[in-house]
């Protein structure tokens, strides 16, 4: 895959991430106002913390290779987005499922934070890995001695 297209798919997925986020969003605000939605707040739950990690271990495919030589600072970016990045991955998934497990008036305000993370997590890597000066088709050359 091209880079253009390997971000092209990340940013898709996003958009469709975002989606579920506002719905599971829509549930926990009902939640926190006292409103019976326990089991939609669940599966809405569910089905964003599975596609969140089909969505993070893609995305860790597609760039590990591709990130360390996209530029000068493509080994910095690598450095972050296999220590920190998959570590954030992985506490977003738990967390997302241990809210399952939180009665639904009390996981309400829980959820919206999380969310708030998760879109946040999300503008951070569109920033630093998926933009279309970090993966472009026209890569530079790191290695100032290549002829």
């Amino acid at each position: 895959m091209t880079p253009s297209q390997i971000r092209a798919e990340l940013l898709e997925q996003h958009a469709e991430l975002r989606e579920m986020v506002d719905t599971t969003r829509r549930y926990a605000d009902r939640a926190c106002k006292g409103e019976p939605v326990g089991e939609d707040l669940v599966t809405a739950i569910r089905l964003l913390a599975d596609a969140v990690q089909r969505h993070n271990v893609r995305e860790e495919e597609l760039l590990r290779d591709v990130i360390a030589s996209v530029d000068a600072w493509g080994q910095a970016r690598a450095e972050l987005m296999t220590a920190e990045h998959v570590r954030e991955h992985e506490e977003f998934h738990g967390a997302l499922l241990g809210i399952i497990h939180t009665p639904s008036e009390f996981a309400g305000g829980g959820t919206r934070l999380l969310l708030d993370r998760l879109l946040d997590h999300m503008a951070h890597e569109e920033l630093a890995f998926l933009n279309e000066r970090v993966l472009r088709d026209d890569m530079v050359a790191t290695d100032p001695f290549a002829g």
